[in-house]
């Protein structure tokens, strides 16, 4: 297994720790100067019980929530205070603190990395506040804690869009200080946006001159270290360096032990990921676990000593390795982080299997999966939680509305009456006359109101039973299509008895060569088999253990090449899973396997253009027509064409992406085969 495999740390976990990293440092800050408060949450419960005034008490229930956050960390707690004193603000109908309340929940969501329901709230409290006259910090701390809560959902551009709304007041009150926190939000979440990430560094370069203004040695801290990230990104690690060697400066001359933490661990990731000098990398992981260590941070601990075994592994120390994931699981274990006990537990599970220690192996992946299943039920019982929340929130909005119309009514049946009377004092003939007018009307519209109805109960129907018609149709057809996509089973067995002819023949060597090639291929099939689309990468990588399988099976005169498969352009590309395979499987059995030709090739390439991405299967075998001639090309084949095209018909269907294809039939200047190839062409989505 190539050490690629074990060591991956892409943009988006870089920016998703960096996020993490930031939102800890203010933690940390806001922290030190609670912690001289141990008495707030009593204090704030006094004088909630004392408080008469519903305004007064409203921000005591908010105040209350924020403080059992911060100290107590009672999930059941904090929300009940909060919801207090939103069912309070919807009592008392004061806007403002309405959406202050929402505002304060959505906070709540959002520590609680629940961000679907953050954004919802932050997203409401704005709304009700954007056209009204309330003071200008309301509205930008609003929209940007709905672009922070959009970022970490990733929702990029309504991110972009709640961070403009709060720039533009920001700019127009001079604030400075919210000017660069909005600026700095723009610049995260533009870098995740393909095509716009150039457009990010104009942002951290505006937030950080803000600070300069302000003289604000946090914020320039985290500007720098958002700038730093921003070119680590772009693989332009010297800029990268110079930028953290200013923020080490800055955090030295703060005595910031926390920062110089997170400075020395990004130097490190910078070196890591330049991959030209890992020693480097090495001491300056070894520096920041020293300092996280004396701050009692088992969390960035572990995710260090996890970088340090990856970073091991790379370099082909596979028992250094071993020993810093060990060491990071026991500490994930410990503070219960689940992500982290699941990802080390695969990791070292590959460790062993590479060993040759299959039972530990099985043993760790048993316990990865475990842990993956962990984490799915803690989000699913999350998601039902946060979605009463939602239905009682809202359905006490619905009574309030409910009360008010009520009124309305109420006031509006008085005043008829009486302009009712006031008529029957001026003339009985008219009131006689205008009764029957009215009553004809109302007829009239009553029967418009019933046929209208009953039209549209019955148009209702009509559409919902379309729709679970068309809904049980692709969920059979989606039932079909799963079952056919079974690994063909002679191939297994054609497999495993070479393997055991090699293994008859006394070479070992290459038996538990194959073998592990097949041990891959068969658990990356069962692992995709539950996948409705994978990634190209995941796909070639399957393509390349068939192919070494195949290549086993023809021993001499076959030979397969696969080219563009690290092309950076083809990451975040999905297409269902085993979809090349068929056409590989003809161009051997029907194309190669039956050429006369010494060098029998198979070529798979990748070509990437501006708008698509192209997959190329080439073979120099007999051709089609031949194929055919010869009786090679039995039903089944034009069947899996078939299943493909269904296939590929339902993907276009259900993704924004679009799946096409063509076979061509090669033949030279003379009009003779020279094989065939087959071009797939994977359109890219449109912005």
């Amino acid at each position: 297994m190539d050490s690629t495999h074990h060591f991956y740390f892409s943009k988006v976990h870089l920016r998703n720790f960096l996020r993490g990293s930031l939102f800890i440092v203010i933690l940390l800050h806001s922290g030190l100067a609670l912690a001289q408060k141990t008495s707030k949450i009593d204090s704030l419960s006094t004088l909630l019980e004392q408080e008469t005034n519903d305004s007064l008490k409203i921000i005591h229930e908010i105040e209350l929530s924020r403080e059992i956050h911060r100290k107590q960390h009672s999930e059941k707690e904090e929300y009940n205070h909060a919801q207090n004193a939103i069912e309070l603000a919807l009592q008392l109908k004061d806007t403002l603190l309405y959406a202050r309340t929402l505002d304060n929940f959505g906070l709540l969501h959002r520590f609680h990395q629940q961000y679907d329901e953050a954004l919802n709230l932050h997203t409401k409290a704005f709304a009700l506040v954007e056209n009204k006259n309330v003071k200008p910090y309301y509205k930008m701390r609003f929209a940007n804690n709905a672009g922070v809560a959009s970022r970490n959902h990733q929702k990029y551009a309504t991110a972009v869009s709640y961070y403009m709304k709060a720039l533009k007041v920001a700019e127009e009150e001079k604030n400075l200080k919210d000017i660069s926190i909005s600026s700095n939000g723009i610049g995260n979440a533009l870098s995740y946006i393909p095509g716009r990430e150039e457009e990010a560094l104009s942002y951290f370069l505006r937030a950080l001159e803000a600070e300069k203004e302000r003289k604000n040695s946090l914020g320039l801290a985290m500007n720098y270290l958002s700038i730093s990230d921003y070119y680590i990104n772009k693989n332009n690690y010297k800029i990268s360096r110079k930028y953290l060697d200013t923020l080490l400066q800055l955090n030295q001359k703060r005595k910031d032990e926390f920062g110089l933490a997170i400075t020395y661990e990004f130097m490190g990731i910078s070196y890591l990921k330049e991959g030209e000098n890992l020693e480097k990398a090495v001491v300056y992981f070894q520096n920041a676990l020293t300092r996280f260590k004396v701050l009692n941070n088992n969390h960035k601990q572990a995710e260090i000593l996890r970088n340090l075994g990856s970073l091991q592994f790379k370099r082909g120390n596979t028992a250094l390795a071993e020993d810093y994931f060990q060491e990071s699981l026991s500490l994930a274990k410990e503070i219960q982080q689940n992500e982290l006990v699941r990802e080390n537990s695969m990791k070292l599970s590959q460790i062993l299997e590479d060993e040759g220690n299959y039972e530990h192996a099985l043993y760790y992946y048993k316990q990865a999966n475990a842990y993956e299943d962990s984490i799915q039920l803690t989000n699913q019982n999350v998601r039902i939680e946060m979605l009463t929340r939602k239905y009682n929130l809202e359905k006490k909005e619905n009574q309030i509305k409910l009360l008010q119309k009520d009124k309305v009514l109420q006031q509006n049946v008085v005043e008829s009456q009486h302009q009712q009377l006031e008529r029957r004092r001026l003339t009985m003939v008219l009131l006689g006359v205008g009764f029957l007018l009215l009553l004809v009307i109302f007829l009239m519209q009553y029967r418009n109101y019933r046929t209208k109805k009953e039209t549209n109960a019955r148009i209702q129907q009509e559409e919902k039973e379309k729709m679970n018609a068309i809904y049980e149709r692709n969920l059979a057809q989606s039932e079909i299509l799963v079952t056919r996509l079974r690994v063909n089973p002679h191939f297994l067995f054609n497999s495993l008895n070479a393997i055991t002819y090699l293994i008859q023949s006394e070479q070992n060597l290459k038996a538990i060569k194959y073998l592990k090639i097949f041990s891959r291929y068969t658990r990356m099939v069962l692992e995709t088999s539950k996948k409705h689309v994978i990634s190209l990468q995941e796909e070639l990588k399957l393509t390349d253990y068939y192919l070494m399988l195949e290549k086993n099976r023809f021993e001499d005169g076959f030979e397969f090449r696969v080219s563009g498969d690290d092309f950076p352009e083809i990451d975040g590309i999905e297409i269902p899973p085993l979809l090349l395979q068929p056409f590989m499987e003809n161009a051997i059995w029907h194309g190669l396997l039956s050429s006369k030709k010494d060098d029998k090739v198979l070529h798979v390439s990748i070509d990437s253009k501006e708008n698509s991405t192209l997959i190329i299967i080439d073979d120099n075998g007999i051709g089609r027509e031949e194929s055919t001639k010869r009786g090679h090309r039995k039903k089944h084949n034009s069947m899996g064409i078939q299943i493909i095209d269904e296939r590929i018909e339902l993907y276009n269907k259900s993704y924004p992406g679009k799946i096409s294809y063509e076979i061509i039939d090669k033949k030279d200047e003379n009009g003779e085969a020279t094989g065939t190839q087959v071009v797939f062409t994977l359109l890219k989505e449109k912005e």
